[in-house]
């Protein structure tokens, strides 16, 4: 509750008779709509002076780790709900908390994703200064977005898409490495090893639930090489699942690719599969679309024997 400033102190049970019922007021809003009397008030007040000290506690917080409550309330929030004539607290996991064990889950799974340590080196102060000319609206609508997101916020995604070497997988890895930064978690998956691994997962016998349920629920994935991988059922069903889920919970998606929606999974010209048409739908209707073109910036500087 950003409104409550003060710390109520540890000992106030000593000295509980001195607030009364507009004290209480004028500190929790929520006892102003409801139909409490005085009296209903203050016979709460045991209750209702422990909840703003947990509440001034709260207003404190500099994240889980840090955590100034003691014993069993680190990392839970009270809320105040009325029944009846009274007034009861019920107590929910607070944001940080999910915030810390969701980074922690990440850190499981970054590896499996394919994560590498030279991915943080990408980031929008080293990004070419060529494609930040030629795209300027791009550019600018992604650091708008990293300065601007916070954690739940509905969003769309971005899906770049052109040839090799012309940065798209640089900018969104500046994407992810900046939100990182600010505490925002985020996941970076390349799908050209991801099956790769989630069949060796299968084939040691570990389940591939958790880490499905990790990129369907992060709040900011970021899919490199998008249908640059060996399609087929067991890779699309996988892609499905995260997709949807995403989709339908408005989360933000950032993905590469060689190639544009419309050429996604086709084979002969025709899609390879029956979930592709809906696939491609709802990565249409989920992200911005930018086409990314110029020379292979790869290609620039080989050393040549010849």
């Amino acid at each position: 509750m950003q409104h409550i400033r003060e710390v109520i102190p540890k000992n106030w049970r000593a000295v509980d008779t001195s607030f009364n019922a507009d004290y209480f007021r004028s500190r929790i809003p929520e006892l102003q709509q409801w139909t409490l009397g005085d009296a209903g008030i203050l016979a709460q007040r045991a209750l209702l002076l422990e909840y703003l000290r947990q509440a001034s506690i709260c207003n404190l917080c500099k994240g889980f780790e840090k955590c100034g409550k003691e014993g069993d309330m680190q990392g839970f929030q009270q809320h105040l709900e009325q029944y009846g004539g009274q007034v009861t607290v019920r107590v929910d996991r607070c944001q940080p908390f999910l915030e810390y064990q969701f980074r922690r889950k990440l850190h499981r799974w970054r590896n499996v994703a394919g994560a590498l340590p030279q991915d943080e080196h990408f980031q929008f102060a080293n990004f070419p200064d060529e494609q930040r000319r030629k795209y300027p609206r791009l550019l600018n609508y992604a650091e708008r977005f990293v300065n601007r997101y916070q954690m739940g916020q509905e969003s769309g995604g971005v899906y770049l898409f052109g040839p090799p070497g012309v940065g798209k997988t640089h900018l969104m890895l500046a994407v992810l490495n900046t939100l990182t930064s600010r505490g925002v978690p985020c996941l970076f998956v390349r799908s050209d090893s991801i099956f790769d691994r989630m069949r060796q997962i299968i084939a040691e016998g570990g389940d591939l639930d958790g880490f499905l349920e990790t990129c369907s629920t992060v709040p900011v994935l970021g899919i490199d090489e998008f249908a640059q991988e060996r399609a087929n059922d067991f890779t699309l069903e996988k892609l499905f699942r995260i997709v949807n889920t995403r989709f339908h919970s408005k989360l933000p998606t950032w993905f590469t690719s060689n190639y544009a929606p419309p050429e996604i999974y086709k084979r002969n010209g025709a899609d390879i599969s029956e979930s592709v048409g809906a696939l491609r739908s709802r990565i249409m209707q989920m992200s911005k679309l930018a086409k990314m073109d110029g020379d292979d910036a790869r290609q620039r500087h080989l050393d040549s024997l010849t």
